[in-house]
């Protein structure tokens, strides 16, 4: 990956390693989406990605947050950007409660339920309930919002925000743990959890130059984030093996966090290691279109291989259900990035470009 006048996205105002690091993002998003009932070899892993795949995102969002904005001005932009996508896309959604009237022996086979009531998925993608349709786009709505009045109220006191905002981490899993706060509407349960992890992309933003990683040479760049990378790599295997193994108590808990923070630094150095190219800047900087179509394109894919091709993916040992679902992600992914193509050109409307 080079820097300066070299890159070839360096003269677009785009900072290449957080386009990098949104397309790691979205690969960690394809990837946990496959599944442990199709994939129950997987299982462990899946688990690991989902300890830090969204909060990165969350995180990666808040490095631009600014603060200066009017209130009105940040609502009527985010509402159009975020919710207006949360609306068009998550109608695909209801593909699940289709294939479920149509195909339940497809969900069976994976030991899902074949139960199927139309309006409690309706209802849930309306009021953004829960992990109905693309939650992520009405909670990161919410967060921003949030972290706009906590920012003016603590008037730049990082220290102060930074305390608060590891409070609110702990205060996202007592929430989470509930049987109610998680259904309420709006996202408004998971507003202390994503509001942290925005936060720590602000305050991150706040405390370094994020542009300037894009400039420093690349030698010495690649050396240190291969090293990086190793260190945060091993250490967040080992916090994950250790947290999956303890159970809901506070020791579980802390490691959870301890593996989002690992998880969420592999990633970035990870984005360091990655080359130019053309398609990794276009997933980043469209990640949006893909988080849209991920659902969509994975059920179409794993359709396709399970039902049609006939590939019986969870009876195969973890090498071949890894194959298969590198596959599926690729194949999925493939299929988000032409359909990328005719949504910037014809479809802007669908992401808020009104």
């Amino acid at each position: 990956m080079g820097g300066g006048a070299s890159n070839p996205h360096a003269g677009q105002g785009r900072v290449v390693w957080v386009d990098a690091a949104r397309c790691v993002a979205m690969f960690l998003v394809f990837f946990g989406h496959l599944g442990p009932g199709w994939f129950p070899a997987l299982g462990p892993l899946i688990a690991a990605v989902y300890t830090f795949h969204m909060p990165l995102f969350f995180l990666l969002s808040g490095l631009f947050f600014s603060p200066a904005i009017r209130f009105r001005a940040l609502l009527a932009k985010r509402a159009k950007t975020l919710l207006v996508p949360y609306y068009v896309f998550s109608s695909f959604a209801l593909v699940v409660p289709l294939v479920k009237l149509l195909r339940p022996s497809l969900y069976a086979q994976a030991g899902k339920s074949t139960a199927v009531d139309p309006l409690r998925d309706v209802t849930g993608i309306l009021l953004a309930q829960g992990g109905s349709g693309l939650w992520f786009l009405w909670s990161l709505f919410s967060a921003l919002l949030f972290l706009w009045c906590l920012a003016r109220i603590a008037k730049g006191n990082r220290i102060a925000l930074f305390a608060l905002f590891a409070a609110f981490v702990g205060l996202g899993y007592a929430v989470g743990s509930s049987a109610v706060f998680p259904m309420l509407p709006f996202q408004l349960g998971n507003l202390f959890k994503a509001t942290a992890w925005v936060g720590f992309g602000y305050l991150l933003a706040r405390s370094i130059d994020i542009k300037r990683l894009d400039r420093l040479p690349l030698a010495g760049r690649l050396a240190a984030a291969i090293a990086l990378f190793a260190l945060f790599a091993a250490s967040f295997l080992m916090v994950s093996a250790y947290q999956q193994a303890h159970g809901s108590t506070p020791l579980f808990y802390l490691c959870r966090s301890a593996a989002t923070v690992l998880g969420i630094a592999m990633a970035i150095a990870l984005s360091l290691l990655l080359p130019s190219l053309s398609w990794i800047s276009t997933i980043g900087r469209c990640s949006l279109v893909f988080y849209a179509l991920n659902d969509i394109s994975l059920k179409t894919t794993k359709f396709a291989l399970f039902s049609l091709a006939r590939i019986h993916a969870p009876a195969m040992a973890l090498p071949a259900q890894l194959a298969i679902g590198l596959l599926a992600v690729i194949l999925a992914m493939s299929a988000c990035y032409w359909a990328n193509i005719l949504i910037q050109r014809h479809a802007r409307w669908t992401l808020g470009d009104l």
